[in-house]
């Protein structure tokens, strides 16, 4: 009874064992080594089952990796919503069970693929979880190709295929892997092609990202440089409401010390550090109020904008010229819910009252880049930095089509506590320098700000809640736009379409099975704990190929 009990406890130890790899292998934990094993433990899982079984066996896998891979969203619900302990552990095991689907849609995907069309596990695996990836809603997307982050050479592809083709790439490796070692368990014969091909792939993006790394850094060397200065204050989200003038003295003070050592061309303060009340989008502020550097400065600001019944707050960046005056503003656009704003708030502006702690901010409209004398700035506020299809939209520069030449997002991140979410943040923006061949500069207010090449590597970076001012020197990249800019996620749909075709397939196949014929004695399936279905013969369940 015990080898019974333990025989059938197997798969969920293996799904939990799996879920474990993925979140010990992303960022921040950076174990990078890992994720190309990770997903091998839950393909053994399910490798028998029917795909109702594997649904469940990938979501308990799910589970596992989000509890692991989000623990900061604990501090996250405590700090951004004031929830309870209870609550925000609430909140996290509610978060891991939503994000926690995509690993069970994957895992019934690939078993009903390859169960009923006999296409084999290898290619099946990652074309369903890229699939999924690109389109699966999530508030927190987390590309599990952003755990390769610090090998520029395997990244590289990241240009053509953004960053759904690394994911690809990790996802074949772990189901070539698998599919390997199951052919050799079951008839111990080597799967020579599967290896081949996986072999194939991998030296042409190993060559690629050799090829591209070189050229690349040929093209920043040669460019313009514009000098730019971060200000990371450490003063977080706390600090904001209960100590503003401290905040911005430190800001103001920090400034000054930066500009008269390093003069740079640029000074970047983080996420809404200022509050600004204006009539219009054009004004200036007065010569103290950004440290009086004389220097240039993009700041993160709540801009109150209008008048009276008309008002409106936008979470903003403003550009500010040497003398103060206002040259360009951009508004975030991908607002938080439930901390910028309530779904469905103004149409019953009620929901506000009933939570009073909720911002209400409106959504920008603009895409156009800011202009800084030659160059344009292309600005993204907070988490806009890891949604790819909102960072290309603005790479194109508006109507007019004018195309940035520099990438600064400003962030708070202090909400996470001392956590590896901002590395996890990190990591995720770092792959839109390589999407567009632009170097990424990031102020936030606690860490980690940071300075990314066109390369994608992290040239220069802070600690985590740490007090510091960085500097450097940044490419100003005039290159047109990269395969993925003008064609977006075409891996991800080229893979939707593939995984609607399989699952198309299997269904017609799983159809053309179930034939009329006498009802067998009721039993219950091992693997699925289901009873026959009267009146059709019962299928047998094939491992994968």
């Amino acid at each position: 009874m015990r080898k019974i009990a333990l025989t059938a406890a197997l798969p969920w130890i293996a799904a939990i064992s799996g879920g474990i790899l993925v979140f010990l292998g992303y960022a921040g934990f950076d174990q990078f080594y890992l994720e190309w094993i990770c997903l091998v433990p839950v393909l053994w899982a399910i490798r028998d089952q029917c795909p109702g079984r594997a649904f469940r066996i990938g979501w308990l896998a799910g589970i596992a990796m989000n509890c692991g891979g989000f623990y900061w969203a604990i501090q996250m619900f405590r700090q951004f919503a004031g929830a309870p302990w209870p609550l925000a552990v609430l909140g996290l095991l509610l978060l891991a069970a939503a994000n926690g689907v995509v690993f069970a849609a994957w895992a019934w995907g690939t078993r009903l693929i390859t169960r009923d069309t006999g296409w084999s596990v290898a290619w099946v695996s990652p074309v369903v979880w890229t699939a999924l990836e690109k389109f699966w809603p999530e508030l927190f997307p987390n590309y599990l190709g952003a755990s390769q982050y610090q090998l520029s050479i395997v990244t590289q592809v990241a240009d053509l295929t953004g960053i759904l083709g690394v994911t690809f790439l990790v996802v074949y490796l772990n189901s070539t892997l698998f599919a390997v070692l199951e052919q050799r368990g079951r008839n111990r014969r080597l799967a020579v092609r599967l290896a081949a091909a996986f072999a194939a792939v991998l030296a042409s993006v190993l060559i690629y990202g050799q090829v591209r790394i070189r050229s690349v850094d040929q093209q920043a060397a040669a460019a313009d440089k514009l000098a730019i200065g971060l200000i990371q204050a450490n003063r977080g989200a706390g600090d904001k409401r209960l100590y503003h003038e401290s905040l911005l003295s430190d800001h103001r003070e920090m400034s000054r010390t930066l500009a008269a050592n390093n003069r740079p061309d640029l000074i970047v303060w983080p996420e809404s550090v200022l509050h600004v009340r204006m009539k219009s989008r054009s004004g200036s502020l007065p010569s103290d109020e950004l440290g009086d550097t004389h220097t240039p400065t993009l700041f993160g600001a709540v801009l109150h904008l209008g008048q009276d019944s008309a008002d409106r707050y936008y979470n903003s960046a403003l550009l500010a010229d040497d003398s103060g005056r206002i040259v360009g503003t951009y508004d975030k656009m991908v607002l938080v819910p439930l901390g910028e704003y309530i779904p469905f708030g103004e149409t019953f502006p009620e929901l506000y009252a009933l939570a009073p702690s909720v911002g209400r901010f409106w959504p920008g409209e603009s895409l156009e880049p800011l202009p800084f004398g030659k160059y344009l700035l292309s600005v993204n506020i907070c988490y806009e930095d890891i949604f790819p299809g909102q960072i290309r939209s603005l790479m194109r520069g508006g109507p007019d089509r004018r195309i940035p030449d520099v990438m600064i997002n400003l962030s708070n991140d202090s909400w996470y506590g001392k956590s590896t979410e901002p590395m996890e943040h990190l990591a995720l923006a770092s792959f839109r320098s390589i999407e567009h061949r632009r170097a990424l500069v990031r102020s936030t207010n606690t860490g980690i700000s940071a300075f990314v090449d066109p390369v994608g590597r992290i040239v220069t970076r802070s600690g985590i809640w740490t007090r510091e001012a960085l500097v450097d020197r940044v490419a100003i990249m005039k290159q047109g736009p990269t395969v993925y800019a003008l064609l977006g996620d075409w891996i991800g749909w080229v893979c939707a379409l593939l995984s609607l075709a399989g699952i198309g397939r299997a269904l017609l196949v799983s159809g053309r099975r179930g034939e009329p014929s006498r009802p067998p004695a009721k039993t219950t399936s091992p693997r699925c704990d289901k009873p026959s279905e009267p009146g059709r013969r019962r299928r047998q369940e094939k491992p994968f190929r």
